[in-house]
C-alpha cells in the first residue's frame, strides 16, 4: 500500500512539472538590427528565438512609412524550421524617406512581430564624371553614392545608356548623340530627384556634310589650289595612272555650289605652286623620273592669269605663300628643301632668305598666322617663321599623327584646323591664343584618301578628296564641307 502511494505522488510531481514546463516554453521575434541603408535599399536582421522545435509557415520582415504599418512593404523569406538568425532586404523605397522596419515571422497562422526600428534611407549625391570632352558613343564615369538601379543620366535633353552600375557609387556611361548643342549640361535623375553637374560636357565636334563630286569623274594628283574671291580653283596636274595631264582647272563657287572650266594659257604641268595671287613651277615627267622643268610664272587675277618674268630657278613641289604683301617660296626640287626666296612684286626681284631649320616640300601641312608661316615638320613640331627678322622657333608640337604626309591646315579666326594625313582621318583643332589642342571628328569616305585641294569661306572649310591613285575603280573625288563647331 506504501508503495502505490509513493508511485501516485512520484506522477503527480511529473505531471506538475511538464505543466510549469509548457508555462515557461520562449516563442520570440526579435528585429535585430539594419545592417544596410542606401537610397532605395534597405537590409535588417532578425531572429527567431524558441526552446523547442518550430516550423514558420513564413518569416521575414515588413516596411512601412508609417510607425503603425499601414500598408507595408512585406519582405517574404518563407518557411523557416526551426529558431535562428534571417536577413531580408527591401529595395524599391523613395530616396531620402523616413521608413520603420520590423522582422515577423508567422507560427500555426499568428503574426508574431519584432519591435520597429526607424531609419531613413539615404540621398544621392553626384561628385565628378569624366572625360569632359569626347565624342558620341564613347564612355564617362559618373562617380557618387547612393544610386539606386533606375538612375538615368541625360546630355542636355538626350538620354544616355547606363551601361553599369557599380556599388551603387558609379555608373558607366555610353555619351548619346548630340541634339544639336556641342556643350551640354549632365542631369542625374533619381526617383523625383534631379542632380546637375555644373562643369559642362562638351562634345568632340566636327560636321562633315558631302556637297558632291569633281566635274567629269577624273581624279588628279600633283595639282594645285587656290582660292580667291571668284571662287575654289583645283586643276593642272595628272591624270591617274599616267592618263596625261589635267588641262586647266575647275572653278567652285561656294554660294551656288556649282562648278564651271577655267583655262589656263599654258602647259599643264604637275608638281607646281600656287597661292590667291601667284602660280608657277613644276615639271613635266618626260621619261621614269626624267622631268622638264617649267620656270613660267603668273600673276592670278580672280579666274585669270598674267604672265611675269620667269621664276630665277627650278620649282618642283615647292611651298608658296604669302606674308606682308610678298611671296616666299620654300623648299621642294630645285629651290633647294632648306631654302627660302621672296617676290618683291614692286620690283618684281627675288631675294633669298637664310636657310631653314628644316626640310620643307608641299607634303607638309603649313599655314599663315598674324603675318608668319608656320610648318608642321616630320617630328611633328610646328616650327614659326618671322619674315621681318627671317627668324625661326619651334612653336607647338602636333599631337595626331603625320601618316604619310600631305595633311592639310586651316585658319579659322584664332583657331587653326590640322589633320587629314594621307591614310589619317582625324582633324585637330589648335586654338592660337591659348596653345590648347582639341580632337574634331573623323571625315567620313573612303579612309584611302588624299587632301587634293581646300580652303575656307564663311567660316567653313571646304575639303576636296581624292581615293589613292592605287584604289582601283571608277570612284570619283569628293568634296565635303566642314563645320568645326558642328554636331
Amino acid at each position: 500500500m506504501q508503495r502505490l502511494l509513493s508511485l501516485g505522488i512520484i506522477l503527480m510531481l511529473l505531471a506538475g512539472g511538464a505543466c510549469t514546463q509548457e508555462e515557461d516554453s520562449t516563442l520570440v521575434v526579435t528585429t535585430e538590427e539594419v545592417v544596410f541603408v542606401s537610397g532605395e535599399k534597405v537590409r535588417a536582421l532578425g531572429r527567431l528565438i524558441t526552446d523547442q522545435p518550430i516550423s514558420a509557415s513564413d518569416h521575414g520582415f515588413q516596411v512601412s512609412t508609417s510607425e503603425n504599418f499601414a500598408s507595408p512593404v512585406i519582405v517574404s523569406l518563407g518557411t523557416k524550421e526551426g529558431p535562428g538568425r534571417f536577413i531580408g532586404e527591401a529595395d524599391g523605397l523613395t530616396i531620402d524617406q523616413n521608413y520603420f522596419v520590423r522582422a515577423f515571422a508567422t507560427v500555426d497562422g499568428v503574426d508574431l512581430l519584432g519591435e520597429a526600428v526607424q531609419i531613413k534611407t539615404l540621398t544621392p549625391i553626384i561628385e565628378s564624371y569624366a572625360p569632359s570632352f569626347a565624342r558620341v558613343g564613347q564612355e564617362i564615369i559618373i562617380e557618387g553614392r547612393n544610386f539606386p538601379e533606375g538612375t538615368r543620366v541625360f546630355f542636355g535633353t538626350q538620354e544616355a545608356t547606363v551601361l553599369q552600375n557599380f556599388f551603387e557609387s558609379r555608373l558607366r556611361v555610353r555619351i548619346p548623340e548630340a541634339a544639336g548643342e556641342p556643350v551640354v549640361k549632365i542631369r542625374v535623375q533619381i526617383q523625383d530627384l534631379t542632380l546637375e553637374f555644373s562643369q559642362p560636357f562638351e562634345y568632340q565636334s566636327g560636321k562633315y556634310t558631302l556637297l558632291g563630286q569633281f566635274p567629269g569623274g577624273q581624279r588628279i594628283y600633283e595639282n594645285v589650289f587656290f582660292a580667291n574671291p571668284n571662287g575654289f580653283h583645283v586643276g593642272l596636274g595628272v591624270l591617274r595612272l599616267g592618263a596625261g595631264y589635267f588641262q586647266g582647272f575647275q572653278r567652285f563657287e561656294p554660294q551656288s555650289g556649282t562648278w564651271t572650266e577655267v583655262s589656263f594659257p599654258s602647259e599643264s604641268r604637275e608638281g607646281a605652286f600656287a597661292t590667291s595671287n601667284y602660280l608657277g613651277g613644276g615639271a613635266i615627267e618626260i621619261d621614269r623620273d626624267v622631268f622638264q622643268f617649267r620656270r613660267d610664272f603668273w600673276k592670278i587675277n580672280g579666274s585669270t592669269f598674267t604672265k611675269l618674268p620667269d621664276l630665277p630657278t627650278n620649282s618642283f613641289n615647292s611651298l608658296a605663300f604669302e606674308l606682308n604683301g610678298q611671296l616666299y617660296l620654300a623648299g621642294g626640287s630645285g629651290v633647294g628643301s632648306r631654302s627660302i626666296r621672296k617676290y618683291n612684286p614692286g620690283t618684281q626681284t627675288w631675294t633669298t632668305q637664310s636657310t631653314t631649320p628644316i626640310d620643307l616640300s608641299n607634303s607638309l601641312a603649313w599655314f599663315t598666322y598674324a603675318n608668319k608661316a608656320y610648318f608642321v615638320a616630320a617630328d611633328s613640331s610646328i616650327w614659326e617663321y618671322e619674315p621681318i627678322n627671317d627668324s625661326w622657333r619651334v612653336f607647338a608640337s602636333y599631337p595626331g599623327s603625320l601618316g604619310n604626309g600631305y595633311g592639310m591646315a586651316q585658319v579659322i579666326g584664332n583657331k587653326v584646323y590640322i589633320g587629314l594625313y594621307r591614310r589619317v582621318e582625324q582633324l585637330w583643332e589648335l586654338d592660337l591664343s591659348t596653345g590648347a589642342w582639341k580632337a574634331k571628328n573623323f571625315i567620313p569616305g573612303l579612309p584611302q584618301s588624299i587632301n587634293v585641294g581646300y580652303f575656307t569661306s564663311e567660316g567653313q572649310i571646304y575639303i576636296l578628296r581624292a581615293p589613292e591613285e592605287s584604289i582601283a575603280g571608277t570612284l570619283a573625288m569628293e568634296l565635303y564641307r566642314f563645320d568645326p563647331n558642328g554636331i
